[in-house]
């Protein structure tokens, strides 16, 4: 009998121990094991370089976009996406935030820097709508028009609600407003997008927005390799000027309209390229971002002695001094229109509108030739060239 209760007693003890060993392993398998991946955003993983408005951050195999509106509206202050391939499935803890499956195989463009990434990137068939169609230059989206392939969805400002619907777009692209999305847009129920691309004021900020349609269509490798040269394309003439210790030449912009003046801000787009081609922007103090209206009394005192004065006009004709005399005889008054030394951007046979923004250092060698020809002798002027008539 107590050989059996030694041999019980020793059993029990090694039950003890291998129970406790148990016991610990799945304590510390249940302190150890990976709790659900939590993402946490933080302001370093932006991916974004110079835009100021959008952000684009990493999110496993997606992306999180966020686009900044300037004005922030208490209804729009904020604008969340994720950005998530359509072979995958969207994680449990990603779900509550709105949807934007990629590769964007259909896409309402109601704006031309919204449609011209894409022909850049030849994925004009992901197109279905455009806005404003009378004014399109480019030969490509008039031919998708003509067959069809792409509808007219709004114009002169007034969206149609009926052909929006009907283009079955997974996604529109409209250029917001501060008084918050049109009800017309919102009414058709459809994935809205705000593009608020025109709001950025740095010549990269505004071509980086070229990114996000690489980001929405799957082509972000291509599109980020597009951009980094631009980046050091651009970066490389402004040095170019900066090292060369040039004196500056002076410069006004733009021409009376309604009996108003309105000159780009001192803090423009425009001022900025003006500044890094090695001009002197008469205007280059005044601190607002947008167009500034003055009197042509206020330019003529200020601006009738500047070296240069550019203008952009839609002809499909030469344009000329003698037609500059015509719609004001005061424009005689002007030293750049003495010595001829008008700049003239033709948004008309140019393109300016549809294809400049994404090609900042291309502009940039327009009037680092007009201003300093010696720097670049072989550049060919794309978009600005010396009124010589």
């Amino acid at each position: 009998m107590k050989t059996i209760y030694k041999i019980n007693t020793f059993l029990k003890k090694r039950f003890s121990i291998y129970l406790f060993f148990v016991l610990l392993g799945f304590f510390t398998a249940c302190i150890n094991q990976p709790t659900q991946k939590q993402f946490v955003i933080s302001p370093q993983e932006n991916l974004i370089q110079f835009a100021e408005g959008v952000r684009v951050m990493s999110l496993g195999n997606g992306f999180l976009l966020q686009i900044d509106l300037p004005w922030k509206t208490a209804a729009e202050a904020e604008n969340q996406f994720l950005l998530w391939p359509d072979s995958l499935e969207v994680p449990e803890e990603l779900q509550s935030l709105p949807l934007i499956k990629t590769p964007v195989k259909k896409l309402v463009t109601l704006s031309s820097t919204q449609w011209s990434p894409l022909l850049k990137l030849g994925l004009e068939d992901r197109i279905v709508g455009i806005s404003e169609a009378g004014y399109v230059l480019d030969s490509l989206i008039q031919q998708l028009l003509q067959a069809k392939k792409v509808v007219e969805v709004a114009k002169n400002g007034q969206f149609d609600f009926e052909k929006l619907v009907n283009t079955k777009a997974e996604l529109v692209l409209f250029s917001p407003y501060p008084t918050g999305t049109p009800e017309s847009l919102t009414r058709t129920g459809m994935t809205l997008l705000p593009w608020p691309d025109y709001t950025e004021n740095s010549p990269l900020g505004r071509a980086e927005w070229f990114r996000i349609l690489g980001f929405l269509t799957q082509r972000n490798t291509i599109t980020d390799q597009w951009f980094a040269d631009v980046v050091q394309n651009y970066q490389s003439l402004k040095q170019l000027v900066a090292e060369s210790e040039l004196k500056k030449p002076t410069i006004i912009a733009e021409k009376a309209f309604n009996g108003q003046w309105y000159i780009p801000g001192g803090k423009s787009y425009l001022a900025q390229i003006f500044e890094d081609a090695g001009a002197e922007y008469l205007w280059k103090d005044e601190p607002s971002t947008a167009s500034v209206p003055l009197d042509i009394e206020t330019i003529i005192a200020k601006g009738s002695t500047a070296d240069f004065w550019r203008i952009s006009q839609a002809s499909n004709a030469s344009y000329s001094y003698d037609q500059l005399l015509k719609e004001n005889p005061l424009y005689s008054s002007f030293d750049a229109f003495k010595k001829h030394k008008v700049i003239l951007c033709n948004t008309f046979k140019t393109g300016y509108f549809e294809k400049s923004q994404y090609e900042p250092d291309v502009v940039l060698a327009d009037f680092i030739h007009i201003f300093h020809a010696h720097l670049l002798l072989n550049h060919k002027p794309v978009y600005h060239t010396l009124l010589t008539e």
